[in-house]
């Protein structure tokens, strides 16, 4: 997605630099004085032909880049259907993820027939930091055994641990967009789709921030809480940190 983002900027430059180029132009022949023969007309006229030529060819090709990135998000998405990310977990040194995962989901969550072979994999995501808890990326076996855990994960409730699903970078992007918008409470995943309760009670299903925009601007923002958990941030998407302090 980021040669997406490379690729759309750009586009974006080119057709920037089009269009400062043929305002130049037209603004040139303009200058030359009114049109006093066919000449000039003639030119005029198929400049501004040749004009709506170039710009309906922009927007096609950013329509274009816009579905394909859709599409690349979308298998990206079904791509991390089977994986689940718990946040809240203390860090320590050279410690067993599987095993710390395994006691939350044996112990916490009360699912006794989860064991080490319905996880492939496990691991903190990102850089080591001194601030905060990295949280860990559980990808299991089945979508059975992620589903199980999914609906039992209220049994964490109360508790500094939280579990969410592993959303891609765009989805990401919106989620945190539609919570700060909405309000925490208000807006939630499922399957990789996110799900906004709209201040009439309406919900709606979006996935991209094309969908989220009419959204924004149809509904007011809600009045942001007042954060009443001490020492835990939150990241770009509005998740959780929990603080090492």
């Amino acid at each position: 997605m980021s040669q997406y983002a490379e690729v759309l900027a750009a586009q974006r430059t080119l057709e920037e630099n089009v269009t400062r180029k043929m305002t130049e132009l037209e603004a040139q022949i303009r200058a030359a004085g009114p049109a006093k023969t066919n000449t000039v007309a003639k030119i005029a006229d198929e400049f501004r032909v040749f004009r709506e030529l170039i710009f309906s060819m922009f927007g096609l090709l950013r329509s274009q880049l816009n579905e394909c990135a859709r599409q690349i998000d979308g298998i990206e998405t079904r791509h991390r259907r089977k994986a689940l990310i718990f946040q809240g977990l203390v860090e320590v040194e050279k410690e067993d993820s599987k095993a710390l995962i395994l006691e939350v989901i044996n112990t916490k969550l009360s699912l006794k027939n989860v064991s080490a072979s319905s996880i492939k994999v496990c691991h903190r995501l990102g850089a080591p930091s001194n601030e905060h808890h990295r949280p860990i990326l559980v990808k299991f076996a089945s979508m059975d055994v992620k589903a199980l855990v999914w609906r039992a994960k209220t049994g964490l409730k109360g508790s500094k641990i939280s579990v969410r699903e592993f959303l891609t970078r765009t989805r990401q992007s919106v989620f945190g967009k539609a919570r700060e918008h909405f309000g925490m409470r208000a807006c939630w995943t499922q399957e990789g789709v996110i799900c906004v309760k709209a201040s009439d009670g309406v919900r709606h299903k979006i996935t991209s921030m094309e969908e989220l925009k009419p959204l924004i601007s149809k509904y007011p923002k809600v009045a942001a809480p007042n954060p009443a958990t001490s020492g835990r941030g939150t990241d770009a998407a509005g998740h959780l940190k929990t603080s090492r302090t």
